[in-house]
């Protein structure tokens, strides 16, 4: 047998381990969009997109990408009861980390925009990624925007969220503003009045 047929072959029983593993990641439900202001664009690991817009419940998936445009808002919530608000122009993509002996660390790893995120009662492990630093938390409610170049905002309503850059990891207490910025550790916690940072929240926690 020549070697183009060997590689052919070799090919043909691959592609369906490939195409098991995509099926198997998307097979892991992890949550749902509650619902949309506007449209919130889901896009599959296998490149699959569907909207919601208006109520749900749109199932959401280990991998899946998220998305808002302009004038558009959105609510989703984790098997966890961890409820996450996406505002516009918002991008984040929805990962898990497991840990032996340990319990599994629900992740967004937001590219550009800002969410509100509420764990609810009863410790939770969950993380937001930016570009230049990572909140982990545990019991907590707190809101998280990306700026230009990366540089994270992090505003804390309840309880204790751990921000961390490369260069070191700060506790941010209820009330309270810092800043994550390329190149530097979080700034020093900030007395801040929380009201005007979450207003934006109102309309989509209501719902349409």
């Amino acid at each position: 047998m020549n070697t183009s047929v060997l590689a052919v072959a070799g090919a043909v029983a691959i592609l369906p381990m490939v195409v098991a593993s995509v099926t198997l990641a998307q097979s892991v439900q992890v949550g749902t969009a509650q619902n949309a202001i506007g449209n919130l664009v889901v896009v599959r690991a296998d490149g699959i997109q569907e909207k919601l817009s208006g109520k749900g419940p749109l199932p959401l998936f280990e991998g899946d990408v998220l998305k808002t445009a302009a004038a558009s808002q959105a609510l989703i919530e984790f098997k966890e009861g961890i409820q996450v608000a996406l505002n516009e122009n918002t991008t984040f993509k929805i990962l898990s980390r497991w840990e032996k002996g340990k319990p599994g660390t629900r992740i967004i790893r937001l590219r550009q925009g800002e969410v509100w995120v509420k764990t609810g009662e009863g410790p939770k492990a969950f993380e937001v990624e930016t570009p230049v630093a990572t909140a982990a938390v545990r019991e907590t409610e707190f809101n998280i925007k990306v700026q230009e170049e990366g540089q994270s905002v992090l505003t804390v309503i309840q309880g204790v969220v751990e921000f961390g850059t490369a260069f070191g990891t700060c506790p941010i207490r209820p009330s309270t503003i810092s800043y994550g910025i390329r190149g530097k550790k979080c700034t020093k916690p900030a007395p801040t009045d929380v009201k005007p940072t979450t207003a934006w929240t109102t309309a989509v926690l209501q719902g349409p």
